[in-house]
């Protein structure tokens, strides 16, 4: 019978001569698109000393670990561009000392990736450049570009084009202008559900501005060192929601956190910033432009990272011996789950990345930290809503090295943590599509139960009949509703199905969405509920003259506002006011309870423009209007206000006996009842239909 050991452990230095580090923490462990990150865990270890050689590895088709050793010069010394592409499931990682001079690392539509232990300086354009990818985590390496002249370069790590679910963390990032991005600025519309991404453990030095910069996206900014910025720390714009934790700002930083392009929280341009915890030594900035919204989002709805977090008041000893290179790290073995990953389902198969050389392997695994057993991976069975604590221990022929002890929580038995959230009474029932097109319909989603084979959605108006309701089935954690109603309060709930063909019967949650009232005339779209990419701004008259004081305005995709009829059923002519802009034109529809009526575009010339819909259009009270907008090229898209006049009140067909059996029943447009002497020239509904008269003998 194998004796299995009992080992207890204290969170002291590894044998790898290195403080204990973490692994991957962070949106990278995400499971979405893929289950996490794993890198080249699935190849085999190859060592590098050449830029031919890591070139070649590092766009081969299949995983591999590349151990790189030496330095590496590029021509981006001499400011020309010099980079190395790199292919999906790859795991990058230096000996202490390898180096990329002038070469950087370019990362474009690819996945799990994971780069480790270098140092990367005076690439041009990017030390690392990462565009419409996902999975990426940044270790442990050292960035910077400029020498003695102080010389502007680009970026050091740019996040950009639709990249998501990133960690870039214990890096050491120091001279230079602009160091990082996450999102190429505003109207890309590509970054739209993306940037997420989270920056633990990093040191920004000597650096003017971006560490990072952050649109559109979710950010969690934790556990930094910032020193020596002359501009701002972290910068936001374009709705990006930002958590910035327990970090270390010194007295050289001029503002930790700066909004980039907003005046106020109904810009378009505005981002949302919370801060907990972090140490300030200088008084930050109390204007809009550098002071908190409080409003952002929830880091641990998306992973766990409380084992990672320190006190800030301990955050300035990670420069200089936590950042940047280190030691051994090429010895670590890396685990998946990634550690702090949460709703991991109870089907998942836990492992471990090969190190070079290695002749066996040890698992250690427990759900106490500081007690953990030796098992096989090949008998574990994973147990509901349990964090699990474990460590590999791997051996060379020399010598033994261990990971740091990661953790993860494995899914509950029910479906959980739903979108819209329960109880939300804004929820934006309109959500961006695609670039140019009307708004869709918001699509219910949730994180997965632990032994989920398939789902069945149930959803009502009310919680009662819920079981009624015709379920919708659906192999994924979210599906598609079609259109809800403004004003209304639904009620939902997600089955789990197993395997077995057991079902688990989940939560009722619940939401709603304002419904703003349209009526005769003027009505200002402000006053209406937005959905997707509308926002609020303000006009002063100097550029364009608001029928109020206010436009709804689009950036970088599809806005919508909608209102509820809350006048009589009858026929109507209606107009929009909209701001025609010559750099792009922007596309805009009406729709009556989803049925589109009239589509136009601008013209391309500047100026507040009244477009008439093409035909008269029939409302009926609790009609749902709605105005879609996109825009089109580098601009923003404004709509003013919609005007809406009576032209014929629908009158049902009437008729009353008379002596000779019948009589013509006669009203004007506000519904009152007219007797045929008294008729003067108009428009009038005679038996249900709408006749003009032009004189009281024309009937």
């Amino acid at each position: 019978m194998k004796r299995t050991a009992t080992i207890l452990l204290f969170m002291t230095a590894l044998c790898l001569g290195i403080q204990a580090q973490y692994g991957p923490v962070g949106f990278v462990n995400h499971n979405d698109g893929i289950n996490g990150i794993t890198g080249g865990m699935k190849g085999t270890v190859v060592r590098v000393t050449n830029r031919q050689d890591l070139a070649t590895y590092a766009k081969a088709s299949q995983p591999y670990t590349i151990i790189v050793e030496g330095r590496f010069e590029g021509s981006g010394l001499n400011r020309s561009k010099d980079v190395i592409s790199v292919a999906s499931d790859k795991t990058i990682i230096g000996v202490k000392g390898a180096e990329l001079a002038g070469i950087g690392l370019d990362i474009n539509g690819k996945q799990n990736i994971i780069i480790r232990n270098l140092v990367i300086h005076h690439a041009d354009p990017d030390a690392i450049a990462v565009r419409n990818s996902h999975h990426i985590w940044i270790d442990h390496c050292e960035f910077y570009s400029q020498d003695e002249t102080k010389e502007d370069w680009d970026g050091l790590v740019d996040l950009t084009s639709g990249s998501s679910y990133l960690t870039v963390s214990y890096c050491y990032m120091h001279d230079h202008h602009k160091a990082c991005l996450l999102n190429s600025g505003t109207m890309h519309f590509e970054d739209n559900g993306k940037n997420r991404a989270t920056y633990h453990h990093n040191a920004f030095m000597r650096i003017d501005q971006r560490s990072p910069r952050i649109g559109y996206g979710l950010a969690h900014v934790f556990n930094n060192y910032y020193q020596d910025i002359g501009s701002y720390a972290v910068g936001g714009h374009t709705q990006a929601q930002i958590v910035t934790e327990k970090n270390h700002f010194g007295t050289s930083v001029r503002h930790p956190f700066e909004n980039m392009y907003a005046s106020s929280t109904d810009d378009a341009s505005c981002a949302f910033w919370s801060d907990r915890g972090s140490h300030f030594t200088t008084t930050p900035a109390t204007d809009f432009k550098h002071r908190q919204t409080g409003t952002s989002f929830e880091p641990s709805l998306w992973y766990g990272y409380d084992f990672a977090l320190e006190e800030a008041a301990d955050i300035a000893r990670l420069y200089p011996t936590r950042v940047g290179q280190v030691d051994g790290l090429e010895h670590e073995p890396i685990l998946w789950p990634g550690n702090g990953a949460i709703d991991i389902s109870l089907g998942a198969k836990p492992a471990y990345s090969p190190i070079e050389g290695m002749t066996g392997t040890k698992v250690l695994w427990g759900t106490d930290k500081n007690v953990l057993r030796e098992i096989s991976l090949d008998s574990l069975r994973l147990q509901p809503s349990t964090t699990y604590y474990w460590q590999v221990l791997a051996q060379t022929a020399d010598s033994s090295y261990r990971s740091p002890v990661y953790c993860f929580t494995t899914a509950g038995v029910k479906a959980a943590k739903p979108t819209p959230a329960d109880g939300e009474f804004n929820a934006r029932l309109r959500v961006a599509a695609s670039a140019e097109a009307k708004t869709a319909a918001m699509p219910l989603s949730w994180r997965p139960a632990a032994e989920a084979q398939s789902y069945r959605v149930y959803l009502a108006t009310d919680a009662d009949s819920l079981d009624q309701a015709k379920p919708i089935s659906t192999n994924t954690v979210s599906c598609q509703p079609g259109s809800l109603r403004y004003g209304q309060t639904y009620f939902w709930r997600v089955d789990v199905i197993k395997a077995s063909g057991d079902v688990v019967t989940g939560d009722v949650w619940r939401f709603s969405a304002p419904a703003r009232p349209v009526r005769v005339g003027r009505t200002e779209l402000e006053h209406l509920t937005r959905g997707a990419y509308a926002y609020l701004e303000r006009e002063d008259g100097s550029w364009f003259k608001a029928s109020n004081d206010s436009v709804i305005v689009g950036e970088a995709g599809p806005g919508a506002v909608t209102g509820v009829w809350e006048g009589e059923n009858g026929s109507y002519e209606i107009s929009v006011d909209f701001y025609d802009e010559a750099a792009g034109q922007a596309g805009m529809f009406l729709s009556v309870n989803d049925r589109q009526i009239d589509f136009w575009k601008g013209v391309k010339q500047y100026g507040m423009t009244t477009h008439r819909i093409n035909k008269e259009v029939t409302l009926h009270r609790g009609d749902q209007i709605r105005i879609d907008f996109y825009t089109q090229g580098k601009m923003r898209s404004r709509i003013d206000c919609i005007d809406i006049k009576l032209k014929a009140l629908a009158i049902g067909q009437a008729t009353i006996p008379d002596d000779t059996g019948h009589e013509t029943v006669i009203y004007d447009l506000t519904g009152r009842r007219v007797a045929a002497k008294d008729l003067r020239p108009g428009i009038y509904i005679v038996n249900g239909r709408k006749i003009a008269v032009k004189t009281a003998a024309g009937l």
